[in-house]
This record gives structure tokens, sequence and C-alpha cells, in this order.
């Protein structure tokens, strides 16, 4: 075979593949559900992979406001009126870790478990 058919094979081979790679790496990706919580209760479930575009959330508690900024698979406490901002210094909650907490407005901000899964022994799921 001549070198530009061979170019134009495993080109178009490649084309397959990452197109394909695509298409099974976003259908296997793990939801990013989130849970905003204020004072044990559940204010808002969002799943960031189906967030379009930024909004704001404002809670409003006994220390003031905090203002949470939602994007696509991006969730951060944007501000806070607490008195020493820890929420706001934790950063954004990227895939799994610690939680972003403001104790003097009792906000929590994680991830939700999502597995389907159920022990056999005790029934009991995640």
């Amino acid at each position: 075979m001549k070198t530009r058919t061979w170019i134009i094979v495993l080109s178009s081979a490649v084309i397959v593949f990452a197109i394909w790679w695509l298409f099974i790496s976003n259908s296997l990706s793990p939801s990013k559900i989130v849970g905003i919580y204020q004072n044990g209760n559940l204010v808002e479930k969002i799943d960031l992979n189906s967030v379009t575009g930024e909004r704001e959330i404002t809670l409003s508690g006994e220390f003031g406001k905090n203002v949470v900024l939602v994007s696509h698979g991006h969730i951060e406490m944007k501000s806070a009126e607490c008195p020493d901002k820890i929420c706001v210094k934790h950063g954004a909650l990227e895939k799994s870790g610690t939680p972003i907490v403001c104790l003097p407005n009792k906000v929590v901000i994680q991830f939700e478990d999502t597995s389907d899964d159920v022990d056999a022994k005790t029934g009991v799921a995640g």
C-alpha cells in the first residue's frame, strides 16, 4: 500500500477510537450529586454533572449569610458572614473528600452516596 493510504487508515482508526473512548468515559463517569444541608435539613440536592451555567444559592443563618456557587462539576462556598470563614477557605468540593462545613451557620455541603448496593446480611444500602 502507498504511504498515503496507511496514513488515512491509521488516522481513521485513531478518530474512531477517540470517539469510542469519549463515549465510554462519559457514560461510566460517576454522578456527582451533592447535598446542601442547613440545621441538619436537606436544602437542595444537585447533580453537578447536569448543571449548565453558574448560579448562586444564598442561605441565611444565625451569623449572617452564606453564598454557595454552583457550576458544572463544581461547588464551593463563595462567601460567608461567619467569623472564621473556614468554609470559604476550604475551596471547591471535588470528587470525594471532606465536606464543606460552616459550623456557625450550621451549613454542610457534601457528596451524596448514590450506590444502590445492599449488604446481603444486614439489608442496609451503601
